[in-house]
């Protein structure tokens, strides 16, 4: 049988939720090894790796996990926070630190933590977040909410353009992760991503899978500033066709960015100048 994660993935897991659900640093597991866990405690470890055992992901089983060096809490009604996302924030981080006041708008909030992060490390711009799923965003303003930031939550599809939240804002950038998953590689994926986590944030129709990008395009067309950013996480294999969506479609200076592992993970480009 195969296992579900490979040793150093389950290594990494084991650790995350010894240190949570014991509430004590790496260091003291090998100080105490001796130390006698009590039976009440040992029965919660014994329906957790049932639970883990089936695939579930260990944020999801202890609620919370660390994106951008601060706590989130998580639920099935969020995608879990990824390192790659965690780059887009750094990007943003680097653009508008020394920006007067920026504002940006994350489309496609989920948990929260591109906003949380833009304004706990932006403390002079103004955040404003957008989730279809009121789950979400009750996630996330728990989250802001935690990390002691002000984000300004609107639900809104962002497929629809005619009704755009936080009316008469201009924007100096647009962040976004969307889905992007073509639905057919659904099998393809981990069990822990395709069997717990929200297929409504993860999953695109074969027949469209840019629908949410064109979206996002005319998002910024209609709420950015004159020469502001928009910013968005992607598929590789994306790429090319991004870039020229971009460029037909009012945006200038298009870029493919890559991830620390070398591959093109986003893409990017300024609203056109007048």
């Amino acid at each position: 049988m195969q296992p579900l994660y490979d040793p150093r993935e389950a290594a990494a897991i084991a650790k995350v939720y010894l240190q949570t659900r014991l509430n004590k640093p790496a260091y003291e597991f090998a100080l105490h090894g001796d130390e006698v866990i009590p039976d009440a405690q040992l029965a919660v470890f014994e329906q957790d790796l049932t639970a883990l055992l089936r695939g579930c992901p260990v944020q999801y089983l202890l609620g919370e996990t660390e994106f951008y060096g601060m706590p989130f809490k998580v639920t099935p009604a969020v995608l879990i926070p990824r390192p790659e996302t965690e780059e887009l924030v750094q990007r943003v981080v680097n653009g508008f630190r020394e920006y007067p006041n920026p504002r940006i708008w994350d489309v496609g909030t989920g948990s929260g933590c591109v906003a949380v992060a833009l304004a706990k490390h932006l403390p002079n711009a103004s955040l404003f977040a957008s989730d279809i799923s009121e789950e979400a965003l009750a996630v996330a303003a728990g989250n802001a909410h935690a990390n002691a930031v002000n984000v300004t939550f609107a639900r809104h599809d962002m497929r629809d353009a005619e009704a755009l939240p936080f009316a008469g804002t201009q924007f100096d950038a647009v962040v976004s992760n969307p889905p992007y998953i073509p639905e057919s590689t659904c099998t393809e994926m981990h069990v822990a991503v395709r069997d717990y986590e929200p297929s409504l944030a993860l999953f695109v129709p074969d027949d469209d899978p840019l629908v949410f990008y064109r979206a996002l395009m005319e998002i910024g067309r209609r709420s950015l500033k004159p020469g502001g950013l928009i910013m968005m996480e992607t598929y590789e294999e994306f790429h090319p066709q991004l870039l020229e969506m971009l460029r037909q479609g009012g945006y200038e200076d298009e870029e493919s960015l890559e991830d620390i592992n070398g591959r093109k993970r986003f893409c990017a480009a300024v609203l056109r100048r007048q």
